[in-house]
Protein backbone atom coordinates (compact mmCIF):
# COMPACT_ATOMS: atom_id res chain seq x y z
CA UNK A 1 0.00 0.00 0.00
CA UNK A 2 2.72 2.74 1.18
CA UNK A 3 4.61 1.53 -2.61
CA UNK A 4 1.30 2.85 -4.40
CA UNK A 5 1.46 6.53 -2.77
CA UNK A 6 5.22 6.73 -3.49
CA UNK A 7 4.68 5.99 -7.23
CA UNK A 8 2.05 9.08 -7.52
CA UNK A 9 5.21 11.41 -5.74
CA UNK A 10 7.98 9.82 -7.82
CA UNK A 11 6.34 11.07 -11.16
CA UNK A 12 5.24 13.91 -9.88
CA UNK A 13 8.70 14.77 -8.58
CA UNK A 14 10.32 13.19 -12.07
CA UNK A 15 7.98 15.78 -13.88
CA UNK A 16 8.92 18.44 -11.43
CA UNK A 17 12.68 18.11 -12.53
CA UNK A 18 12.22 17.91 -16.23
CA UNK A 19 10.37 21.00 -16.28
CA UNK A 20 13.02 22.97 -14.41
CA UNK A 21 15.49 21.27 -17.27
CA UNK A 22 14.16 22.06 -19.84
CA UNK A 23 13.41 25.70 -18.72
CA UNK A 24 16.59 26.17 -17.42
CA UNK A 25 17.71 25.24 -21.22
CA UNK A 26 15.52 27.16 -22.95
CA UNK A 27 16.77 30.36 -20.59
CA UNK A 28 20.44 29.47 -21.61
CA UNK A 29 19.31 29.16 -25.28
CA UNK A 30 17.19 32.69 -25.15
CA UNK A 31 20.31 34.52 -23.37
CA UNK A 32 22.87 32.97 -26.03
CA UNK A 33 20.96 34.05 -28.94
CA UNK A 34 20.22 36.98 -27.71
CA UNK A 35 24.31 37.86 -26.79
CA UNK A 36 24.78 37.16 -29.86
CA UNK A 37 21.92 39.18 -31.37
CA UNK A 38 23.72 41.92 -29.53
CA UNK A 39 26.73 41.23 -31.01
CA UNK A 40 25.80 41.59 -34.66
CA UNK A 41 24.05 44.92 -34.07
CA UNK A 42 26.96 45.82 -32.64
CA UNK A 43 29.30 44.83 -35.41
CA UNK A 44 26.63 46.63 -38.14
CA UNK A 45 26.66 49.54 -36.12
CA UNK A 46 30.28 49.99 -35.99
CA UNK A 47 30.52 48.92 -39.52
CA UNK A 48 28.38 51.99 -40.54
CA UNK A 49 30.92 54.05 -38.39
CA UNK A 50 33.66 52.83 -40.25
CA UNK A 51 31.92 53.73 -43.85
CA UNK A 52 32.38 57.48 -41.99
CA UNK A 53 36.00 57.24 -40.92
CA UNK A 54 38.00 53.52 -40.02
CA UNK A 55 39.92 55.38 -36.60
CA UNK A 56 36.40 56.40 -35.33
CA UNK A 57 35.23 53.10 -35.40
CA UNK A 58 37.99 51.34 -34.14
CA UNK A 59 37.67 53.64 -30.93
CA UNK A 60 34.85 52.95 -30.39
CA UNK A 61 35.30 49.26 -30.82
CA UNK A 62 37.98 49.72 -28.61
CA UNK A 63 35.96 51.37 -25.75
CA UNK A 64 33.04 49.01 -25.89
CA UNK A 65 35.17 46.10 -25.34
CA UNK A 66 36.92 47.48 -22.97
CA UNK A 67 33.49 48.15 -21.17
CA UNK A 68 32.88 44.42 -21.48
CA UNK A 69 36.16 43.49 -20.38
CA UNK A 70 36.52 45.86 -17.20
CA UNK A 71 33.11 46.86 -16.20
CA UNK A 72 31.01 43.71 -15.88
CA UNK A 73 28.43 44.88 -17.96
CA UNK A 74 27.51 44.12 -21.76
CA UNK A 75 27.31 47.08 -24.34
CA UNK A 76 24.38 47.08 -26.81
CA UNK A 77 25.00 49.97 -29.65
CA UNK A 78 21.25 51.57 -29.88
CA UNK A 79 22.61 54.51 -32.00
CA UNK A 80 25.10 54.95 -34.20
CA UNK A 81 25.63 56.74 -37.58
CA UNK A 82 22.66 59.02 -38.12
CA UNK A 83 21.00 60.29 -41.07
CA UNK A 84 20.35 63.92 -41.92
CA UNK A 85 16.49 62.88 -42.20
CA UNK A 86 16.96 60.86 -39.34
CA UNK A 87 18.04 63.27 -36.78
CA UNK A 88 15.52 65.90 -38.07
CA UNK A 89 13.04 63.50 -37.27
CA UNK A 90 14.79 62.95 -33.89
CA UNK A 91 15.31 66.65 -32.68
CA UNK A 92 11.00 66.98 -33.57
CA UNK A 93 9.83 64.08 -31.68
CA UNK A 94 12.23 65.86 -28.59
CA UNK A 95 13.49 69.50 -28.81
CA UNK A 96 16.31 68.78 -26.44
CA UNK A 97 17.72 66.55 -28.89
CA UNK A 98 20.83 68.25 -31.01
CA UNK A 99 19.94 69.93 -34.55
CA UNK A 100 21.53 68.32 -37.43
CA UNK A 101 24.07 70.68 -37.79
CA UNK A 102 25.02 69.69 -34.49
CA UNK A 103 24.92 65.89 -34.27
CA UNK A 104 28.14 63.69 -34.00
CA UNK A 105 26.06 61.15 -34.61
CA UNK A 106 25.61 62.34 -38.40
CA UNK A 107 29.00 63.08 -38.38
CA UNK A 108 29.64 58.96 -37.48
CA UNK A 109 31.54 60.97 -34.44
CA UNK A 110 29.05 59.41 -31.33
CA UNK A 111 27.38 56.31 -30.11
CA UNK A 112 24.68 55.51 -27.85
CA UNK A 113 24.85 52.52 -25.57
CA UNK A 114 22.57 50.62 -22.96
CA UNK A 115 24.32 48.65 -20.70
CA UNK A 116 22.94 45.17 -19.24
CA UNK A 117 24.29 42.32 -17.19
CA UNK A 118 22.26 39.10 -15.92
CA UNK A 119 22.02 38.44 -12.29
CA UNK A 120 20.48 35.58 -12.10
CA UNK A 121 17.52 34.70 -14.41
CA UNK A 122 17.44 38.65 -13.77
CA UNK A 123 18.47 41.34 -16.75
CA UNK A 124 19.72 44.71 -14.99
CA UNK A 125 19.92 47.71 -17.47
CA UNK A 126 20.88 50.88 -17.66
CA UNK A 127 19.67 52.64 -20.48
CA UNK A 128 18.72 57.02 -21.09
CA UNK A 129 16.81 57.45 -17.94
CA UNK A 130 18.73 55.45 -15.50
CA UNK A 131 20.63 57.84 -13.05
CA UNK A 132 23.82 59.61 -13.16
CA UNK A 133 24.88 58.13 -9.78
CA UNK A 134 24.33 54.59 -11.67
CA UNK A 135 26.02 55.04 -14.89
CA UNK A 136 29.53 56.75 -12.88
CA UNK A 137 29.22 53.52 -10.62
CA UNK A 138 29.64 51.01 -13.89
CA UNK A 139 33.13 52.72 -14.68
CA UNK A 140 32.04 53.53 -17.86
CA UNK A 141 32.53 57.31 -17.73
CA UNK A 142 36.44 56.71 -16.89
CA UNK A 143 36.60 54.29 -19.87
CA UNK A 144 35.56 56.71 -22.28
CA UNK A 145 38.19 59.37 -20.38
CA UNK A 146 40.75 56.92 -21.57
CA UNK A 147 39.54 57.76 -25.32
CA UNK A 148 38.83 60.65 -25.26
CA UNK A 149 35.12 60.55 -25.62
CA UNK A 150 32.70 63.13 -24.00
CA UNK A 151 30.17 61.67 -21.70
CA UNK A 152 26.42 62.90 -22.00
CA UNK A 153 26.07 62.54 -18.37
CA UNK A 154 28.58 65.80 -18.37
CA UNK A 155 25.84 67.76 -20.15
CA UNK A 156 24.53 70.89 -17.99
CA UNK A 157 20.98 70.99 -19.27
CA UNK A 158 20.37 67.62 -20.60
CA UNK A 159 20.19 63.83 -19.58
CA UNK A 160 21.92 61.43 -21.89
CA UNK A 161 24.41 59.39 -20.44
CA UNK A 162 23.99 56.73 -22.71
CA UNK A 163 25.98 58.92 -25.66
CA UNK A 164 29.43 58.90 -26.06
CA UNK A 165 31.20 61.26 -28.75
CA UNK A 166 34.48 62.08 -29.98
CA UNK A 167 35.10 66.32 -30.08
Amino acid sequence: MGSKKRKPLIRHLINTLMAIIILSVGYVCYTIVYDLRVRFINRSELNDLASKNKEYEARFEHFVNDIEKESGWKVRIISGLRSRDEQIQLKRDNPQNAPVNKSRHVLGRAIDINLYKREGIFTIWLKKFSSKASWQKTGVPTIALRYHLLWGGTYKYYHDPVHFEIN
